[in-house]
């Protein structure tokens, strides 16, 4: 069934990487930092975290449960509670297609004003959840949550079926900026006719969105709730919810981790197509290996908070550098694997409550020496598209110590 799926998902995305490895920036990560307080102390969540998102590209960020992934998602729209969240440090630079093409530069996610943020939030960075049953609210029918996005960011679509002479009433409630005693006015005549047009067109626009995740007979799942529907198709209701404003970047946190293998295949094509259709920038979270090698063009690697490697898919699984990255792949079973038994990396994952200067992983790497007990490892170049965090690749004489001093890896299987 693995192997089916890795099939499916390879024909939607191949012959991608090429052109997209040399697009123009849609969101640079620089030296993120999210702590949480908590009665022990400060942790460190997601800590110095930089990476690049490219335009038209998938960008892989992999890693064990815990390691931050999810959370450096969230930063992306301000979606870490805060409090407990602080966030610590660094920026998360955007490009919006909208802001280009009015001749405007990037904004900083982390520090511009709430309702800038709410006109992104959902219609230039658009987010799919991990659980569709938790993101999809019970108590709403499908139609309705469709129909807060268009209500949210399209709101002027809705109105241009109604003449140049809207009254105001009735794009306040274009907006959903209506009060009680303006609804019950907007059932009354010449009011009615008008709020019936503005309805008409959203549960069009819905349907249209339901209809592109090839979803069949859109208009009675609009009508239906979400304890109606399987998790395949509550999936895809997240995903028409995401892309139903043409998003500059979508986020998918593990979309399929609830799903059976061949739905997972369903979701996975859709979400390629899709992207190749609309050309959306998609950062996509998850920890099968197998998956992301598939369908991302470039992969970064997160470990306790930190990025440890980045690469282009084929250059990372071809020669993965940082001793994390190869216990991963190494932990993936294969034909040869002796049956019954599976590679895992010894020790646990440290504590990230006040963390002292020192390489995450020493506790657990086979080549760890003293300096990597004691000093942050810088992130370093091995070429244009493939960097590492890793002492076993530093230079001895810039940390001020003789070559037998740092580790030495041994070379990558191939």
């Amino acid at each position: 069934m693995k192997q089916d799926l890795i099939q499916v998902t390879s024909t939607a995305s191949a012959g991608t990487s090429t052109h997209r490895a040399t697009g123009a920036l849609v969101a640079s990560v620089r030296d993120l930092s999210v702590h949480f307080d908590t009665k022990a102390g400060s942790v460190h969540a997601v800590d110095g975290v930089s990476f690049d998102i490219r335009d038209g590209e998938t960008l892989g960020l992999v890693g064990e449960t815990g390691c931050g992934k999810s959370v450096t998602a969230r930063s992306f729209l301000r979606l870490v509670a805060t409090p407990p969240g602080i966030y610590a440090g660094g920026r998360i630079d955007f490009w919006s297609s909208e802001a280009q093409e009015a001749g405007g530069g990037p904004v900083n996610l982390l520090t511009i004003a709430d309702d800038e943020m709410l006109e992104i939030r959902g219609n230039r960075i658009a987010m799919i959840f991990q659980d569709p049953s938790k993101a999809l609210n019970p108590a709403l029918s499908i139609g309705d949550q469709l129909a807060e996005v268009f209500f949210q960011h399209r709101s002027n679509e809705l109105l241009a079926p109604l003449g140049p002479n809207v009254p105001m009433i009735v794009r306040r409630a274009a907006r959903q900026e209506s009060g009680q005693f303006e609804r019950i006015v907007l059932q009354l005549p010449p009011l009615r006719s008008k709020a019936a047009k503005m309805r008409a067109q959203v549960d069009d626009l819905v349907a249209g969105a339901l209809a592109e995740t090839q979803i069949p007979n859109p208009r009675r799942i609009m009508a239906s709730y979400p304890h109606e529907l399987s998790g395949g198709m509550k999936q895809r209701v997240l995903i028409a919810q995401a892309l139903a404003c043409n998003p500059d970047l979508l986020i998918a946190d593990e979309p399929t981790t609830a799903l059976d293998v061949t739905i997972q295949a369903r979701i996975l094509n859709l979400i390629a197509e899709l992207q190749q259709r609309l050309g959306t920038s998609v950062l996509y979270i998850s920890h099968d290996l197998s998956l992301v090698r598939e369908i991302c063009d470039r992969v970064a690697v997160m470990y306790a908070g930190r990025i440890v490697e980045t690469g282009r898919t084929v250059d990372l699984f071809r020669q993965p550098l940082h001793p994390y990255t190869r216990s991963l792949m190494s932990a993936i079973p294969s034909s040869t694997s002796e049956r019954g038994r599976l590679a895992a990396i010894a020790g646990t994952v440290p504590e990230l409550i006040d963390p002292q200067p020192s390489c995450r992983f020493h506790s657990r790497c086979p080549y760890a020496l003293e300096v990597c007990r004691e000093v942050d490892p810088r992130f370093l170049r091995h070429d244009v598209d493939h960097g590492v965090a890793c002492h076993g690749h530093d230079d001895p004489t810039d940390l001020g110590l003789r070559p037998g001093d740092v580790p030495t890896l041994e070379p990558a299987i191939q």
